[in-house]
């Protein structure tokens, strides 16, 4: 485990940056690409620390809507993408 300070904490869409100095977090690690949105029937893996874990936690499904919606933890007009797989609690805020 490293030791991370927080950068910046986005609450209206349940996001944080953070930063580690240890540079031994960063060995052996590639950067994130982030493409384009995924489209209709598109397979795709959901990414995060859901509540009451302390791992990673990889869910895969298949895209059935992508709209802007009222996001549940803030109100905020945001974009949505839903699949046809459960995402564990505390989770939604992973890359798609």
């Amino acid at each position: 485990k490293y030791v991370a300070t927080v950068e910046h904490v986005a609450h209206e869409c349940d996001l944080a940056i953070l930063k580690v100095e240890d540079s031994q977090f960063w060995s052996g690690l590639e950067p994130l690409s982030l493409g384009i949105l995924p489209e209709l029937q598109d397979k795709i893996m959901v990414v995060g620390y859901p509540q009451g874990g302390d791992r990673i936690s990889i869910t895969q499904g298949i895209v059935s809507r992508v709209e802007m919606g009222s996001y549940s933890h803030s109100g905020e007009y945001l974009l949505m993408i839903q699949i046809d797989a459960a995402i564990n609690s505390g989770n939604s805020g992973g890359p798609a």
